[in-house]
């Protein structure tokens, strides 16, 4: 009780990445838009330079080239030869479908994604600083939020800070389907109430990595049992 009493302080006082966002810290961040929105994900990586066209055919007007190691979304697969894509610039269009050009259907899966997620989140273990409504990658201070923010970008993926946006990222899953590199979220003030005001990187095996006050940085956890396991929430996979 003794040892738990001063954890359960701490986050009642920090509030961790609370749900109501960053607008009141004056922190340096950018504005944030007041609607939420689910991050887009750029899962699909170029593997040789190709023309993102204004539509499905090589007479189709080139939009720019898209170089090699630059991550793309998949819209659709319109055929054998062309993918509807975005890129990270907000354009829309068309790429060449053929193997040589993108991951999409390749090597890159989606489990190799999941383990590199969580290989690149346990790397900062003992390096990682906690602080409440910070975003610092050259220092590596961060809240709950930014850290995910800033793992998830070494992937490919781009999520908003703030629980408030990433809660509504990707889509939903159960606990009992998770798998490496969901998000898991928790309400950690009082009762569970299902206020979400945390969030962490299920790592496969019934554990999280998360960046909290508690430990003044990472920490892994179990959501099969014990004090995280009574305040998860729910979970969403950007993958």
């Amino acid at each position: 009780m003794s040892a738990r009493k001063p954890i359960l302080r701490q986050l009642m006082a920090f509030g961790l990445c609370a749900a109501i966002g960053f607008g009141v810290f004056n922190v340096g961040q950018a504005s944030l838009t007041p609607k939420a929105s689910a991050a887009t994900v750029y899962e699909t990586k170029v593997t040789y330079g190709v023309n993102l066209r204004t539509s499905a055919s090589t007479s189709g007007r080139v939009i720019r080239l898209i170089p090699t190691g630059e991550y793309i979304h998949v819209i659709s697969k319109v055929n054998n030869y062309w993918l509807k894509v975005k890129d990270k610039r907000g354009n829309t269009g068309y790429v060449s479908a053929g193997d040589r050009y993108t991951t999409y259907g390749g090597s890159a899966s989606v489990s190799s994604k999941g383990d590199r997620v969580v290989n690149i989140a346990k790397s900062y273990r003992g390096r990682v600083t906690y602080k409440f409504g910070v975003r610092n990658p050259s220092k590596l201070i961060f809240d709950c939020s930014s850290f995910t923010e800033f793992v998830f970008a070494k992937v490919g993926v781009d999520l908003k800070w703030g629980t408030k946006y990433q809660k509504s990222a990707g889509s939903f899953v159960s606990k009992s389907n998770l798998r490496k590199g969901d998000l898991v979220f928790f309400d950690t003030i009082g009762s569970n109430n299902k206020a979400i005001n945390h969030v962490g990187i299920y790592i496969g095996g019934g554990q999280f990595i998360h960046d909290t006050p508690s430990k003044n940085g990472l920490a892994i956890n179990s959501l099969t049992s014990g004090w995280w396991s009574n305040h998860y929430v729910t979970a969403r996979r950007v993958l």
